[in-house]
C-alpha cells in the first residue's frame, strides 16, 4: 500500500465596498487530499477541508446581519468533501463511496451539473469544486466498443439525498424572501429535507461518446431539486413560509466539438416535474409542480493565449400561466475573457453575467500571479448591479478580496 497527501494552506480575505462597509471574511483554510494505492485494482481518494474565519471575531455582534447565530454559521467549517474507493477493471470503474459527480459542459451556471446540492454560504462566488456537498454514493463506468465507437455508460445511486445548503436567514448572502402584506409579520419554519430514508434515493443514467467528431452525452437524473419551494400560508397578521422539497425527473443532454480555435458547446436539461412557486397565499396555491426547459450555448476561442468564452442561458416554462412567480421566459448572458502575461506567471480574467430577464448582472474581474508552482496570489472583486432580481438583489455586497495560496 502506497500513501500519499496534498493539499494547500490559503488565505481569504474579502472586504464589502457597498452598503454597510465591513470585513466579509478572513478565512484561514487548510485543504487536504488524502491518496492511497490499495492493490492492482483499488485506491482510496479523498478531500476534506476547514477553515476559522476571523472576521466573525474582528467585527461586532449586530441584531441584522451579525447575530451570533450568523457568526457561528460563517466562524468555522469543517467538511469532507470526497472519500471513497476507486476498483479499476480492464473495461470499468466502480467507485463507492462520498463523491462529486460532475456533468455538463457550462461554466458559472449549473444546468446538468445538478447531482450534488452546493453550500451557497457565499451566493455562487465559491468555485464549484469548494461548494459542491460530497455526497455518499455508488458509481459504475463502463467503457464498450460497440458500433466500431468507443462508448462510456455511467449509473448511479445514491442514498444520501441532500438539498442545498443556504445562507442563514438575516445574512448578507441569504436570498431575498417574500415581502409580508403590510401590516403582517413574516415566519419561516423548518421544512422536511431530504435525507438517508429509503424512499429519497435518487438515481441517474449517462451516455458519453465522440459521434462524427462531437463529443455528446445524454443524461437522466432522478432526484430531488436542490433548492425549496416556499409554500405560504397567510393568517391575520402572519405569513408562515415553510420550505418545501420536490423530487423531479431531469432529461438532456450536451455537445461540443472543436473547429480551429473555436470550441462549440451546450447542454439540454429538461425538468418533468420541478417545484415551481406560485402567487396565491396558502398551501394549494403557492407551490406547484411544471415542466421546465432549459438550455445553454456556448463558444470558446483559444488564441495566442486569450480565451474568450460567451454563453447563453435560456429556460422556459411551456405551461405557463399567470399565477406562476417566474418569467416564461428568462435566462442569463455570460462572457469570460482571459490571458496571461509574464511566461505565464501574470493571469487576468474578467467573468461578467447578466440576467436579461430582470437586467441585473454580476462582474468578476481578477488577477492571479503565481510566485512559484506552489505559491499563488490573487487580487479581485465581485460587484452586482441591478435594483433587484437575482443578482440585484446583493446590489449592496460588492467587495473586493485578496487570496494567497501555498500548495503541497
Amino acid at each position: 500500500m502506497e500513501w500519499t497527501l496534498h493539499g494547500a494552506l490559503k488565505n481569504e480575505t474579502a472586504y464589502f465596498v457597498s452598503g454597510q462597509k465591513r470585513l466579509d471574511k478572513v478565512q484561514n483554510r487548510l485543504d487536504l487530499k488524502p491518496e492511497a494505492i490499495l492493490s492492482d485494482r483499488w485506491e482510496f481518494r479523498g478531500r476534506a477541508f476547514g477553515w476559522y474565519d476571523a472576521a466573525m471575531d474582528i467585527e461586532p455582534t449586530n441584531t441584522t446581519d451579525l447575530t451570533p447565530a450568523i457568526k457561528r454559521h460563517y466562524r468555522t467549517y469543517l467538511q469532507s468533501k470526497e472519500a471513497y474507493l476507486l476498483y479499476g477493471g480492464d473495461d470499468f470503474d466502480f467507485r463507492i463511496g462520498q463523491q462529486q459527480i460532475v456533468w455538463g459542459k457550462t461554466d458559472g451556471l449549473r444546468m446538468l451539473d445538478i447531482v450534488n446540492p452546493l453550500d451557497m454560504r457565499e451566493f455562487m462566488l465559491d468555485d464549484f469544486l469548494d461548494s459542491r456537498i460530497g455526497l455518499w454514493s455508488a458509481r459504475l463506468n463502463w467503457y464498450a466498443e460497440l458500433g466500431g465507437a468507443e462508448h462510456e455508460f455511467e449509473f448511479i445511486v445514491i442514498p444520501d439525498a441532500r438539498p442545498v445548503e443556504l445562507p442563514p436567514v438575516g445574512s448578507r448572502w441569504a436570498a431575498a424572501l417574500p415581502a409580508a402584506p403590510a401590516g403582517s409579520a413574516l415566519a419561516v419554519q423548518t421544512g422536511r429535507k431530504p435525507g438517508w430514508r429509503p424512499s429519497d434515493t435518487e438515481a441517474g443514467l449517462a451516455w458519453r461518446s465522440n459521434v462524427d467528431g462531437w463529443d455528446v452525452s445524454l443524461n437522466w437524473f432522478y432526484g430531488w431539486k436542490d433548492s425549496p419551494n416556499m409554500q405560504k400560508s397567510l393568517t391575520p397578521g402572519l405569513l408562515t413560509l415553510t420550505p418545501v422539497y420536490q423530487r423531479m425527473n431531469t432529461v438532456g443532454g450536451s455537445f461540443s466539438n472543436a473547429f480551429g480555435a473555436v470550441v462549440l458547446r451546450g447542454e439540454m436539461a429538461v425538468n418533468v416535474g420541478e417545484g415551481l412557486n406560485r402567487t396565491g397565499t396558502t398551501p394549494a396555491t403557492s407551490v406547484g409542480r411544471g415542466t421546465t426547459v432549459n438550455a445553454s450555448f456556448g463558444a470558446d476561442y483559444t488564441k495566442n493565449n486569450w480565451r474568450i468564452s460567451p454563453q447563453l442561458f435560456i429556460r422556459t416554462l411551456p405551461g405557463w400561466d399567470s399565477t406562476i412567480a417566474e418569467n416564461m421566459v428568462s435566462g442569463f448572458a455570460s462572457l469570460m475573457v482571459s490571458t496571461d502575461y509574464l511566461n505565464e506567471k501574470l493571469k487576468p480574467e474578467l467573468l461578467g453575467l447578466y440576467d436579461w430577464a430582470d437586467g441585473s448582472w454580476m462582474l468578476r474581474p481578477k488577477l492571479a500571479y503565481e510566485f512559484s508552482d506552489q505559491i499563488t496570489a490573487k487580487l479581485g472583486s465581485d460587484l452586482f448591479g441591478g435594483s433587484n432580481g437575482f443578482f440585484g438583489q446583493f446590489d449592496k455586497n460588492d467587495r473586493v478580496y485578496t487570496e494567497l495560496e501555498y500548495t503541497f
